[in-house]
């Protein structure tokens, strides 16, 4: 017979299982990088990340933001972010429209398998890829008229 596993109450994924192991023994050494990236004349990706140098190379250790923001009538809104800074599990925030400031939080992980740095990568391709329709969705919740 081959070994015994344990039943969990419920399983744990990958991305909260690498974060956790991820261990960093001096906080002073933890490091906020931000970047930011036009998409359009109205439209720019904006991301900022903690990162720490263990053994000589650098580890992503938290994804404050990887959000999407666009300009209309000279005002910026922000459409959506992703972040982990809940359990170092990756979701997404969904801002309603330019009238409601709230945000909707998809419950679901984004991604279930990588450690922080995979997650912020595949978090930045995402909007780079999809951002003009987080933009179509949020001139509909916003009862704007789309004119791109």
């Amino acid at each position: 017979m081959g070994k015994k596993f344990k039943k969990r109450a419920k399983p744990e994924l990958m991305a909260q299982v690498r974060a956790t192991k991820t261990k960093v023994s001096d906080k002073r050494d933890e490091a906020l990088h931000s970047e930011e990236q036009q998409l359009s004349s109205t439209d720019k990706l904006v991301w900022a990340y903690k990162n720490v140098k263990i053994k000589g190379k650098i580890v992503v250790t938290e994804i404050v933001t990887v959000s999407y923001v666009t300009k209309i009538k000279g005002k910026e809104y922000t459409v959506i972010y992703y972040d982990s800074t809940h359990d170092k599990i990756l979701h997404m925030h969904i801002y309603k429209s330019i009238y409601d400031s709230s945000d909707i939080v998809v419950p679901l992980p984004i991604r279930k398998k990588g450690n922080q740095s995979k997650l912020l990568s595949w978090a930045i391709k995402d909007i780079r890829n999809k951002w003009d329709f987080y933009r179509k969705k949020f001139y509909g919740r916003s009862r704007l008229k789309y004119e791109f």
